[in-house]
């Protein structure tokens, strides 16, 4: 090899190496967040619901957008059995993210400290052959997928700037399936009501708000 050959070939691979990949979406770093090792490909339902600790402790837009499925469906009713919210993938990440174009906070950006705790209570699995689609809108329908079904007690402590904020102290239900590159996504995210004519167990204890009613809250 001729010496400026040479040269030419170390430099061009010197700057592959400083530019890493050209390609890679930017990293979100959350003001007062501390940037951690990348977090591992939920290729285990239990990988999947590590990571979304750590996308909540962290506050971490980027992580929590990879663990949802593309048709994510989040709902909370109070205990009449009416709606009080639902909402999709886009509008989930509004809502904890902030809009895609930076005009609007969402709930990683307003809170600066969050704690986040889930307790199991029961894991289970829903058989495709038993969860037939009502319509071609039903969310709870996969005929042709097995889902996990975790469900437990998720407490949350979110904190602003100045200290105010809120708790959350909540049942909660996350159904997962299993996409085209065998990684884990949630595909429901269900609470349990803590709303409307409740009594004896289903009651909100004093200071405690719905997750439901803080998204409500501080959505864009």
């Amino acid at each position: 090899m001729k010496p400026f050959t040479r040269y030419a070939a170390c430099a061009l691979l010197l700057g592959l190496c400083a530019c890493g990949n050209p390609f890679a979406p930017a990293k979100h770093t959350p003001e007062g967040g501390t940037e951690l090792p990348p977090a591992l490909e939920a290729t285990t339902p239990e990988v999947l619901l590590d990571n979304l600790a750590r996308a909540m402790r962290a506050r971490d837009k980027d992580l929590y957008e990879t663990l949802l499925d593309e048709n994510y469906w989040f709902t909370e009713s109070d205990c009449l059995g009416d709606l009080v919210l639902a909402n999709g993938f886009e509008e989930e990440l509004e809502i904890m993210g902030g809009s895609r174009d930076g005009s609007q906070s969402g709930i990683f950006d307003i809170f600066r400290t969050f704690e986040y705790d889930f307790e199991l209570i029961r894991r289970s699995q829903e058989l495709g052959p038993e969860f037939p689609k009502q319509d071609e809108n039903d969310p709870d329908g996969h005929p042709d997928e097995d889902w996990e079904v975790f469900r437990g007690r998720v407490e949350m402590l979110l904190l602003d700037e100045n200290g105010d904020g809120f708790r959350v102290d909540q049942i909660m239900t996350y159904k997962l399936r299993l996409n085209e590159e065998a990684l884990w996504k949630i595909s429901r995210w269900i609470d349990d009501p803590l709303s409307g004519d409740c009594s004896g167990a289903g009651k909100r204890p004093v200071g405690v708000q719905s997750w439901t009613a803080l998204k409500q809250q501080t959505a864009p």
